[in-house]
């Protein structure tokens, strides 16, 4: 279920951006990041869409934590949008001091305003890689670049 939005309607220059963005989703990548997160965590995300389970960014927690414990202190579990939005930035500052490389991240409005998901993807896949190259031994995504993919 989609919250109200109190943004215009995208026009223009940008409403041709989000149709690009959204052209270059991938079903297959976005798949393939779940049964990691999933085997991963031992546990499925949140029920709802892709975007929508992920959204809170207390899965998202979860996983950096898993791989590398202790990485966000503290996870908000629910609260006001703030709040919760706290969660996806704990989540990023979590991936850097990991090694994520910081061009590998996805921007907080990205996933909270469902505007870039191929970006949340390429994120996740950085992550999964990130932990290979440290040596983790638990699973990870074979690599594959879903921008690779991306026509923007």
């Amino acid at each position: 279920m989609s919250e109200p939005s109190n943004r215009a309607a995208l026009s223009g220059i940008a409403h041709d951006i989000a149709k690009k963005v959204a052209k270059n989703r991938d079903p297959e990548a976005e798949a393939k990041a779940v049964a990691w997160m999933k085997e991963v965590l031992k546990k499925d995300p949140p029920p709802g869409t892709y975007e929508e389970s992920l959204r809170n960014g207390v899965y998202l927690c979860e996983l950096i934590n898993a791989i590398a414990p202790n990485s966000v202190k503290k996870i908000h579990q629910k609260g006001q949008a703030f709040t919760v939005m706290q969660n996806i930035e704990a989540f990023q500052k979590a991936l850097v001091a990991y090694g994520v490389p910081a061009e590998d991240l996805f921007q907080t409005v990205d996933l909270w305003e469902k505007r870039n998901i191929p970006a949340v993807t390429k994120t996740i896949y950085a992550l999964s890689r990130t932990a290979g190259f440290k040596g983790w031994q638990g699973p990870t995504i074979p690599y594959e670049n879903p921008a690779a993919k991306m026509d923007i």
